[in-house]
């Protein structure tokens, strides 16, 4: 028996068309991606044609906002330089400024030091001279009663060149009789006694 040819599937189970079934399922799964690419063609085509007038616009706004970036960057950098070199030229004022006032206060420590040795040089003299004459000592080589100055000056005046020493003294073994003879002071003792002393 010939089997039947059918356009369409039957359901009386005399003639099961699952494969027409499945191959119209396919071709309609075709046509529907075949409209969905094109439409999605046709909306990239219409895309295009709406946002071509604004393309060149967007383009010129895209390089607008590159360039001020870049500018931006280039004056960001020149006032990055310019307050080191700020910071820089303050530095180096300060550190001037602080030479300046080391080397003032080390001319003025030595102007006060000098001050004071020249104040103090002043006050010994003034004390030598005015102290010296309040005072009165006796001068136990002469007896006479003197200002500390003038035992100052007469002490002073002792560079004893003629000078014995008491080595010498006992080594010349002189008596007591033969030194009251030689009729001479303590004091010429002691300035001239190497001659006298014999």
């Amino acid at each position: 028996m010939a089997g039947f040819v059918n356009k369409y599937p039957y359901t009386d189970f005399h003639e099961l068309n699952a494969d027409y079934l499945l191959e119209r399922l396919k071709s309609v799964e075709e046509q529907i991606a075949d409209i969905e690419e094109s439409i999605k063609e046709e909306l990239s085509e219409w895309l295009k044609e709406q946002l071509a007038p604004y393309e060149e616009t967007l383009e010129n706004l895209i390089k607008e906002v590159n360039d001020l970036a870049e500018e931006t960057e280039q004056t960001l950098a020149s006032y990055d330089q310019k307050i080191t070199d700020f910071i820089n030229s303050v530095n180096d004022e300060l550190a001037s400024i602080r030479m300046e006032l080391i080397n003032s206060i080390q001319a003025v420590n030595d102007l006060t030091d000098l001050k004071i040795e020249q104040n103090n040089i002043y006050l010994l003299n003034e004390i030598t001279e005015n102290v010296g004459d309040l005072f009165v000592v006796q001068n136990p080589f002469t007896g006479e009663i003197v200002t500390i100055q003038s035992m100052i000056d007469y002490l002073s005046a002792f560079h004893i060149t003629d000078a014995i020493t008491y080595t010498e003294m006992a080594s010349r073994a002189l008596t007591y009789n033969q030194f009251n003879a030689l009729n001479i002071t303590y004091t010429d003792l002691t300035l001239h006694g190497d001659s006298l002393y014999n």
